[in-house]
This record gives C-alpha cells, structure tokens and sequence, in this order.
C-alpha cells in the first residue's frame, strides 16, 4: 500500500479538499472553546461598552467636535473597536503556545495535512469570534452619535474581519518565535501599548507632530483605524481608502509567509 492510499489523499483536489476540512475542525474546537467559556468575552464586551459610555460619551462635554459636526464620541467610536479587535488577535496567539506547552500541537501536527492548516484553523475561529464581537458593537453606533447606514455597517464589519485576520496572524506569528509562553504574555502585553496608542484610535492623527505622525504610520493598526472611520463616519482621513486597504494587504501578506515559514515549530 502506498503512502498516499493510507496516510492521505494523491490529488490536488482532495489535498485542498482535507486540508480546508482540517482547517474547519480546528476552528471548530478552538470556536467550542470559547463558547464553554464566555466569562472571557463578556468582560471584552463591558470593556468596550465602558470606554464608548464613560469615556466617549463622556468627554463628550469636555472636548464637542473633533471635526465640524462630529462629536468626539463619534469620531473614537471606531477605535474603541479596533482596539478590541486587535487586543483579541493579538492575544488569540497564546492558545496556539498553550496547546504547544501541553503537547496538543505535537499530537495535531501527526496528521497528514499541510502544517499550515493548525495555524489557520486558529485564525479563522479567532478572527470569526472577533468578527462577531465588533458587528454586535457596531449596533451600539447610534448611542456614540455614529449614522449608521446599511452600507456603512457591511463596509465597516468587513473592515473589522480583515483587521481581525491581520492581527491573528501577527499573534501567531509572535508565538511561533516565542517559546515560552510566560514571555510570549509579557511580549503581547508590551506589543499592545504602541500598537493602540499610536494608532490615532482616541485622537487625531492629523494633529499629531510630524516625527509622530511618522511613528504612526509604521504601526499596521493605524491603517485599520483609519479604514474604520472612513467606513462609519466618510471622507478621506489619513490615507485614501485603497491605500489602507492596501498597506493591511501586505501586513498580511508579511505575516502569513512568516507564519509559512515558522509553522509547526
């Protein structure tokens, strides 16, 4: 018997067809994970609710208008979600090293699939539970003084979605180059700092000085900021719209070949 008729499928067709199979089961287990314990994202989405209520709304007084005609509530609405999009991608790394620490990743990695699929499997259940997460909070809009139209509401959860892959890629991406798991909790907290304050999603950018703005523009979550914004709130912020499309194109595209070249490690 040949390798191929016991251990796995010999054409292209049925490859893929295993391969998105074990994709699915994957994001399955990790997705179940998450739903026998939703004390996690409950308090996510307090969290988030608390910034757009008392922080927000309420230096709402203090500051009026960002821009003429939009409230500052408004105009951080979409950088309260993106900070809870990112901090969720970003962290969704660590169940990749947890599984490593107890041999979980070992055991997985025996099947014959293509490595790539275990780290996948784990993006998509993250990127899809965090996907969810920012369209339940896109409903709160209203209450932020944020318009909510239809098309702006599809634009903006497709924004979110694409920002959600980016972010799960980069966090597995860290926890394959960081072994342990106490130091990859450490890394991820230090990460988050300059990842959400240099994003511009509680000020504007275009205020900021120019060795600043500079800084900012390295940093991947500003263009997904800014996608957000321009989606909810319309104009051209920061970068046209394809432009920030484009720049977290390549982020993934990055991080995906990093995570090609460091999977199952």
């Amino acid at each position: 018997m040949t390798y191929a008729a016991a251990f796995g499928p010999d054409t292209p067709t049925q490859r893929l067809a295993t391969g998105l199979r074990a994709v699915a089961v994957i994001a399955h287990r990790d997705l179940l994970r998450q739903v026998i314990r939703p004390g996690m994202l409950v308090s996510q989405a307090v969290q988030v609710l608390f910034f757009v209520l008392v922080y927000a709304v309420g230096f709402d007084g203090m500051i009026g208008s960002v821009r003429p005609g939009v409230p500052f509530s408004a105009y951080v609405f979409p950088g309260l979600i993106a900070i809870q999009v990112v901090s969720v991608g970003i962290a969704s790394g660590q169940t990749y090293a947890w599984d490593r620490e107890y041999g979980v990743l070992r055991e997985l990695l025996v099947a014959p699939v293509p490595r790539m699929c275990l780290p996948l499997g784990k993006v998509v259940a993250g990127a899809g539970a965090v996907t969810a997460q920012s369209v339940l909070m896109l409903s709160f809009s209203p209450l932020a003084g944020v318009p909510l139209t239809p098309s702006g509401f599809v634009a903006a959860a497709a924004c979110y979605a694409l920002s959600a892959a980016v972010f799960s890629v980069i966090g597995l991406c860290l926890a394959t180059l960081i072994r342990r798991v106490q130091t990859l909790q450490a890394a991820v907290q230090l990460a988050m700092f300059p990842l959400l304050f240099l994003s511009g999603s509680v000020f504007a950018p275009e205020d900021a000085p120019g060795w600043l703005a500079a800084v900012m523009h390295l940093n991947p979550m500003t263009y997904a900021v800014d996608l957000a914004r321009q989606s909810l709130l319309g104009g051209p912020r920061i970068l046209p719209w394809w432009a920030d499309l484009g720049a977290l194109g390549a982020v993934l595209a990055l991080a995906l070949t990093l995570l090609r070249l460091r999977s199952g490690r």
